[in-house]
């Protein structure tokens, strides 16, 4: 059977590191708005806070519904949840939950996502033309249109149009339903002091419309991504084979799993790839 590959984009095709940084200069700066300091005040408690994050990666995550559904370290977006969180609680602002997550996650992050850069990884083009033709999709959290408008930036002859209507964004890989039980509820990482959360339903209901509509299973299926928390733990828990696609900010826990696992792949290249549909 032809392996079916499914790809993160942001930060996975992408470099998030680059194309974060507008994001978070125009964060840092409603922030130093909101709470009445000087900027150049917020940006050095924002470093202090990074380093905090950066020294115990397993202890700070994105928080959705009370629960940790990824690890804060790995992205400027990630980083910039417990940094805002830090921040108000340090200057004593918007002391009420849900009036921060409504302006912090809600209004500051759209607000400040459409500053993104557009930065891709090396070989990024060189990936996406080698799959033309093949079973592989972009299932993302990102909104369709500007996945679809960041790989015509790529595309000089039209060869990447092949993509377009192959990109499913929206897919809340970080929503945890409780209700859903096809898969086991958590699963525990050597390294990490808490459980990683699986039963993210409309990802699953993503990756098993795509499955259906090649005609293929689970086993089939390879799915490459740079979050293994939010992208690549509930397809190995149905069987799939996972690459994590590795960068400085990768969590060495997450790194130590995926490597030592039968059905993980540590990628540092994206040439790497096309030979894993090969195997």
């Amino acid at each position: 059977m032809t392996t079916t590959c499914v790809l993160d984009f942001d930060g996975t095709v992408t470099d998030a590191e680059i194309e974060g940084r507008p994001f978070r200069d125009g964060y840092l700066e409603d922030l130093a708005v909101l709470t009445g300091r000087p900027i150049d005040e917020v940006r050095d408690h924002a470093a202090r806070i990074e380093a905090d994050v950066a020294r115990s990666p397993g202890e700070h995550g994105w928080l959705y519904e009370g629960k940790i559904v990824a690890p804060a370290v790995v992205d400027p977006y990630l980083r910039m949840m417990p940094v805002a969180r830090t921040l108000f609680d340090a200057f004593g602002c918007f002391p009420n939950d849900a009036d921060r997550i409504r302006l912090l996650d809600g209004i500051l992050y759209k607000y400040n996502y459409q500053k993104t850069a557009i930065a891709f990884r090396p070989g990024a083009a060189e990936l996406l033309r080698a799959l033309v033709g093949s079973r592989s999709w972009v299932v993302t959290n990102s909104h369709t249109d500007p996945v679809q408008k960041k790989i015509m930036t790529l595309d000089g002859d039209g060869a990447l149009d092949w993509w377009l209507p192959r990109v499913r964004g929206r897919a809340r890989k970080y929503v945890i339903d409780e209700a859903f039980v096809a898969v086991p509820d958590t699963m525990q990482l050597p390294g990490l002091g808490r459980p990683v959360h699986l039963r993210r339903r409309h990802y699953h209901e993503a990756l098993a419309a795509l499955l259906a509509e090649s005609g293929s299973t689970w086993s089939d299926l390879l799915v490459v991504g740079d979050i293994f928390e939010l992208d690549l733990a509930l397809p190995l828990a149905c069987g799939a084979r996972v690459a994590l696609a590795v960068n400085d900010h990768t969590p060495d826990y997450e790194r130590a799993f995926v490597a030592s696992h039968p059905r993980g792949h540590l990628i540092t290249d994206l040439a790497a790839i096309p030979s894993l549909l090969a195997a």
